[in-house]
């Protein structure tokens, strides 16, 4: 029976993961204008330090895989910015200027290239360099969306990063899910289960892409693009989505990737919500960059730190000689050129989320390929929104 005073708090008091959480979130946030008002730092620096304090390397008063919870919300954070670039990925361009596709494929292909060569001299086995090569082709669209935004960049190298990193992030997913198909063959022997487990993910996150996009068009021919009503139902319709991808298994990231690029170009003059989707989406960026790096361990060093060290180093050469190859035909100057180059080193959760589904699909794997992703996105989540902050402002592209 409980007690009369039973309505009183406990003693001590025991404060739950809700707290800390808020705690954090009030802290990133603080953090991130800190560093902004005071010395001119990209507010994510401050977002991606406290959520290396308040996770398992720092005080570890958050703990991101605790309740199930943090895959869902990454997943949301993430579809919704995945949604919105592939709503600025205009496919008209691209086919005025060739010279755009074949930038992305050549420092989407020295990247990979460079990586696996980095990764194998350091004795990293070959399946695991093929699927970390893989991820690292991919610039985090959550960080050059978020900076964008905050910079209020417009011009050339802004348009042409943001269709890089869409190109470059498709690439990554497909890829990555070719090379688990064939860890799926070492790894289970069923060479009927390796053949359909990379066509049921691509295939069918790309049905689900079309429809989504379809009810968005449908949508919002029928509701003004700016109105607040729309602006819900089409949030409904990306979160929809993403419990869809959830239950069938499918790729959440590629889904609203793509789904983002049909309705851009399925329509002549196409509408979608205002950039950058307002506080709900401001919100679920800052959880999201102080999210990732909860997920970090001291001992991720020991496993893989030289290694990513290395890895950081192969990329950042691969994306910047890749686009200066084509710096001229496509209509760049030399110094738009380098600042281009130079924007597309960021990475971020879509690397994470993408060794994460690795884990989920065989839970048992060598923890060298987490330890080698997450090392490389401490330093490059920290580092390079000042480095794109520095490159824009350079090229004159920053809008205060």
């Amino acid at each position: 029976m409980n007690s009369a005073f039973s309505f009183l708090p406990a003693w001590p008091l025991e404060p739950d993961a809700i707290l800390w959480a808020s705690l954090a979130l009030v802290t990133a946030g603080l953090a991130g204008e800190l560093l902004w008002r005071t010395w001119r730092l990209p507010r994510i620096t401050g977002y991606a330090i406290i959520g290396l304090i308040a996770g398992n390397a720092g005080l570890g008063v958050i703990d991101a895989s605790a309740g199930g919870l943090s895959r869902p919300l990454l997943d949301v954070a993430l579809g919704l910015l995945l949604f919105e670039l592939g709503g600025r990925l205009d496919l008209r361009w691209i086919r005025r200027n060739p010279y755009l596709i074949l930038s992305s494929i050549a420092e989407s292909t020295l990247t990979f290239g460079l990586v696996l060569i980095e990764l194998t001299l350091l004795k990293v086995p070959t399946m695991q360099s093929v699927v970390i090569a893989a991820i690292t082709m991919a610039t985090s669209p959550a960080m050059v969306i978020q900076l964008k935004t905050e910079l209020r960049a417009e011009g050339q190298v802004t348009q042409r990063l943001l269709t890089l990193t869409a190109l470059n992030s498709v690439y990554a997913v497909v890829v990555e899910k070719l090379a688990a198909g064939v860890l799926h063959q070492e790894i289970y022997g069923n060479t009927f289960a390796t053949i359909l487990q990379p066509l049921y993910l691509l295939v069918g996150s790309l049905v689900l892409a079309f429809l989504l996009a379809r009810a968005c068009s449908l949508l919002v021919r029928r509701l003004p693009a700016n109105d607040e009503h729309s602006f819900v139902a089409l949030f409904g319709l990306v979160l929809l989505a993403t419990a869809v991808a959830h239950i069938f298994k499918l790729s959440t990231i590629l889904a609203l990737l793509a789904a983002g690029i049909i309705v851009k170009n399925s329509d002549e003059r196409p509408q979608l919500w205002p950039w950058h989707f307002g506080s709900a989406g401001w919100l679920l960026t800052v959880i999201l960059f102080a999210l990732t790096l909860t997920f970090f361990q001291w001992r991720d060093i020991l496993i893989g730190g030289v290694v990513a060290l290395g890895l950081v180093a192969a990329r950042f050469v691969g994306k910047l000689v890749g686009v200066l190859i084509f710096t001229k035909p496509s209509g760049l100057n030399w110094k738009q050129g380098v600042a281009l180059g130079v924007s597309l080193t960021p990475m971020s959760a879509l690397a994470y989320l993408l060794v994460d589904d690795m884990y989920v699909l065989y839970p048992h794997y060598d923890p060298t390929l987490r330890a080698i992703i997450l090392c490389s996105m401490i330093v490059l989540q920290i580092v390079s929104p000042f480095v794109v902050y520095r490159s824009l402002s350079a090229v004159g592209e920053r809008r205060e």
